[in-house]
């Protein structure tokens, strides 16, 4: 049986395969590879990120008046937070196909 290690890279330039690349073109290079999943692998992505991001969301429901913008700026800041992650890890398989389509666009 083989072993899986999965990396989680919160912020682009971790991946390295994109270290070379600027921050537009590390964005563009993702959004690429992202484009490339299956559409099974696209709902699997969408549903983490709702699973991810339903308790945030649903605990503003109990806030409200003025308490509630500290609890809305703490939830837009996680927003990328808990997403960036999973889109890495989902882009992560189809990288190198991804560089290579935005070299040869370039």
């Amino acid at each position: 049986m083989q072993k899986v290690t999965v990396m989680i890279y919160f912020f682009t330039s971790q991946i390295p395969e994109l270290k070379a690349f600027k921050v537009r073109q590390r964005q563009q290079i993702i959004a690429l590879a992202l484009s490339h999943l299956s559409p099974m692998h696209k709902i699997t992505l969408s549903v983490c990120k709702l699973a991810f991001l339903a308790p945030l969301f649903l605990g503003l429901a109990y806030f409200e008046g003025w308490m509630l913008l500290p609890w809305l700026l703490l939830a837009g800041v996680s927003y990328p937070l808990l997403t960036t992650p999973l889109e890495n890890i989902f882009a992560l398989p189809h990288l190198q196909t991804a560089i290579k389509e935005y070299k040869q666009g370039c």
